[in-house]
């Protein structure tokens, strides 16, 4: 068997954490954490330079929260309006990391001015951390906002320029006599000369990270990043998938679809195809296997499942447009004529640590795949191929699920662990070769799961139950929506199945990215069962089956195909991308850190050495 890149986007748990730092709380939340920093700053530092109480208490007011507040409501209402992500409330969260160091260098500077006998010390580490917040501030506003250079430029150095003057003209008035006028000249001095250092810092490294990015990854990198921040944080995904699609190319999304049908009408159907549920959250494909289902059911009746093919990031779907001429081909090419009345008896191999499960409709063999309870992650198309061509031989048809079912840490599939799953799916389609048919029986039920959220690893597709008799033989096979399984919850709820009278089954996730990047985690996300109340998600599941066991009637299946053309973006598309993000981030912080050191430098000089 020949290797295929198995391992999921590398690089994207890195940039999902570093993006989601651009996340702040509410306003109010923000606004008070300035609000506190300063009146803590000032409290514990200025009663140590002879400073009273009020003014210790008005010095942040007129200096750090009341010229921050009007700073940035008229960046955000004037200079940045219509920027679409650096609105006031983010814009103030800037500001509370801008201002953290005031929480150190007003303490040290009075602590080291009663000891050095001058009592003006902690002016100067005010403006020490004036100073040092400006290059981050021209840092972030250029890389984020796409307004006009110098509207960046105005706005970057506004709220600095607004507490040195509001500091100089009510200073006096509210005691602060210390402050006089050669410390805001010196002081000025030193904000004016960080500004044109952090200004033309910051313009160097943007044209650093634009000269190197953009042959790596065939587009403006910080244009992808603003797209990027625009779906993060707006939800408006359709400039970046118009740039991804540019950068994608054309691939073939097929499946197969086996419905069942009762007397009384549809009991449902399992949907597989090749179609990668990703790259992340709702963009392109991340959501399709819940807005496949919702439709099927709606239009077709009964209880939709569509858990994970054998496919990879290589065929993430890029726009919404292609994901709902896909979803409106399966719905056209849904098979109506329920014509297979036999079925076999659900049968298992395993070899080494792959286990393959199958049961034979006709001569359609739905297999699933696992490893369980070994990590497992996306198995190379190779593996559905390699199958596929053994079951033809045995004159068989094949639809094969990938169970994705166990996984605790980051991890790919191995050359020898695919071949050994390529290895136990031959067994079981000798078996089902050989098996005896008769009538079975089928029944379906669906919980949507609403007890958990998509940062416990649950999606909108709930969960879906499909049972299925055979002679004395009742087997489940169970759907979850979320992206792979904690190692062991398989295990778990195969053994409570047990208890209500389910000999077998298999329990399979569909890889949703929808619940990707929404946590810190190793891995992004949460697997189902990782983070959420196990035993309330095992009684769901035996209150569902029993359910689907009550509704089980004589039923017949059908079986279709379905293939489209659509854009898709290669998993190593996406993987230079994310990966560049990872590594440019590395070196722009190194610059920045330079800078920094630069500007303190200067500022230093210019503060005490005059």
């Amino acid at each position: 068997m020949t290797q295929e890149t198995t391992r999921g986007v590398g690089g994207t748990v890195g940039a999902f954490n570093f993006i989601r730092r651009v996340g702040f709380p509410s306003t109010p939340e923000v606004v008070s954490v300035l609000l506190t920093l300063g009146l803590l700053s000032s409290v514990l530092s200025l009663p140590l330079a002879g400073i009273g109480l009020q003014a210790a208490l008005l010095f942040p007011l007129i200096a750090v929260v009341i010229p921050t507040i009007v700073g940035e409501a008229l960046n955000s209402t004037m200079i940045l309006h219509g920027d679409k992500v650096l609105n006031f409330r983010r814009l103030i969260g800037l500001e509370t990391l801008s201002w953290f160091l005031l929480i150190l260098a007003l303490p040290l500077g009075a602590t080291a001015g009663t000891a050095a006998s001058n009592n003006a010390l902690w002016v100067d580490g005010f403006f020490v951390v004036l100073a040092l917040s400006l290059p981050i501030r021209f840092l972030t506003i250029a890389s984020i906002s796409s307004v006009p250079s110098w509207k960046k430029f105005v706005a970057s150095a506004l709220p600095p320029i607004l507490s040195i003057r509001s500091l100089s003209i009510f200073g006096p008035s509210v005691g602060l006599t210390i402050v006089d006028s050669g410390l805001i000249i010196h002081g000025t001095a030193a904000v004016l000369v960080g500004i044109v250092l952090s200004a033309a810092g910051v313009s160097r490294i943007i044209r650093n990270v634009e000269h190197s990015g953009t042959p790596e990854v065939r587009d403006s990198p910080m244009t992808l990043f603003r797209v990027f921040l625009q779906h993060w944080l707006k939800s408006e995904p359709e400039p970046l998938e118009k740039r991804l699609g540019a950068l994608g190319t054309n691939g073939t999304i097929e499946g197969s679809i086996l419905g069942f049908t009762g007397a009384k009408g549809s009991i449902g159907c399992v949907v597989v195809s090749n179609f990668h549920p990703g790259p992340y959250r709702d963009l392109g494909s991340g959501g399709l296997p819940s807005r496949l289902k919702a439709s099927l059911e709606s239009s077709r009746g009964g209880i939709v499942q569509v858990p994970h093919g054998i496919s990879n990031h290589q065929l993430n779907i890029v726009s919404q447009g292609d994901v709902q001429r896909v979803i409106e081909k399966v719905v056209a090419e849904y098979p109506v004529g329920a014509s297979v009345r036999e079925s076999s008896a659900m049968v298992r191999s395993v070899v080494g640590e792959a286990k393959a499960s199958g049961q034979v409709f006709g001569n359609v063999a739905f297999l699933t795949l696992t490893l369980s309870p070994t990590d497992t992650e996306d198995l190379p198309s190779e593996v559905a191929r390699e199958i596929e061509r053994e079951a033809q031989a045995r004159g068989l048809t094949t639809i094969v699920a990938d169970a994705h079912n166990s996984l605790s840490n980051q991890t790919s599939i191995s050359p020898g662990q695919a071949r050994r799953l390529v290895e136990a799916s031959v067994k079981v389609l000798d078996q089902l070769a050989l098996s005896r048919r008769s009538p079975f029986s089928a029944g379906s039920a669906a919980d949507p799961l609403e007890e958990f959220r998509l940062e416990d690893g649950i999606g909108p597709g709930g969960l879906s139950s499909l049972v299925v008799r055979n002679g004395s033989q009742v087997v489940a096979y169970l759907t979850i929506d979320g992206n792979n399984m904690h190692t062991g919850v398989r295990e778990t709820i195969l053994e409570a199945l047990e208890t209500i009278g389910v000999a077998d089954g298999e329990i399979m996730t569909t890889d949703t990215h929808l619940v990707t990047g929404l946590v810190r985690s190793n891995l992004g996300y949460y697997p189902v069962g990782a983070h959420l109340d196990l035993g309330l998600l095992t009684q769901k599941v035996r209150e569902t089956v029993q359910r689907a066991v009550a509704s089980m009637e004589e039923s017949t299946a059908g079986f279709s195909r379905f293939a489209i053309e659509v854009r898709v973006l290669g998993s190593e598309t996406f993987q230079t991308i994310t990966g560049f993000v990872g590594h440019i981030a590395r070196r722009i912080a190194r610059q920045f850190y330079l800078l920094e050191a630069l500007t303190l430098a200067v500022t230093l000089a210019i503060l005490f050495f005059p």
